[in-house]
């Protein structure tokens, strides 16, 4: 399998700041390895699909009960410490947001500059109508690891424009989920600069991308 113009993940994007920001090698030749390997070689699914199940369980059940947590008794050893404190973190949070509906996300979404040059693909995974008949498109960030400021830039950035694209009237946010915290993220994410910016850094990645073949 050969990309010439290859399009990076928001989570390959986003480690690829972190380590230029911070310094250190980047794993974009690992990443093209990973994309690039045969199909029977590549893991699509996503880990915590189910998790979101429970999660989508939770809000249709008024936001209580045990869906979550019955999420994480069934995943397996790997994941469970992951599930359990995802379950932890959301339940913080759900009961708050007191959410009217939900609906689950399945396909990613490339944002686009407005030259029409494509950034980076990412999933939106939620949209959240609240009581107040708000909107939110919402990322759900699960990792441990607190994003640092760079990264958080290119995500509000990247999330902005998939919004924007899936539904005008959302709010994009995301979602820290072991912390049960939620970010709204401002219109500023996408001024022009934080566009060049994230323009920037997928152009970057993909000059590094070329150089891995």
């Amino acid at each position: 399998m050969e990309i010439k113009d290859h399009t990076p993940s928001l989570a390959h994007l986003r480690d690829f700041v972190r380590s230029r920001n911070a310094g250190r090698p980047t794993h974009v030749a690992q990443d093209r390895k990973q994309v690039t390997a045969p199909a029977e070689d590549r893991f699509f699914a996503f880990a915590y699909e189910k998790f979101i199940t429970g999660v989508i369980a939770y809000i249709n059940n008024g936001s209580r009960g045990g869906a979550m947590a019955q999420a994480a008794a069934a995943a397996s050893d790997r994941m469970r410490p992951s599930y359990e404190a995802s379950a932890v973190g959301m339940g913080r949070l759900l009961p708050i947001l007191n959410a009217t509906a939900v609906r689950r996300r399945q396909r990613n979404v490339v944002a686009f500059s407005e030259d029409g040059v494509a950034l980076v693909s990412l999933r939106v995974h939620l949209l959240i109508d609240l009581p107040d008949t708000t909107r939110l498109g919402v990322l759900m960030y699960f990792s441990e690891k607190p994003l640092t400021a760079a990264e958080l830039a290119i995500v509000e950035t990247a999330v902005a424009l998939a919004v924007r694209d899936i539904d005008p009237q959302a709010i994009p946010a995301i979602i820290m989920v072991r912390t049960g915290g939620l970010r709204i993220i401002e219109e500023a994410a996408l001024a022009p600069s934080r566009v060049d910016s994230l323009r920037d850094e997928s152009l970057a990645y993909r000059d590094e991308w070329a150089a891995s073949a």
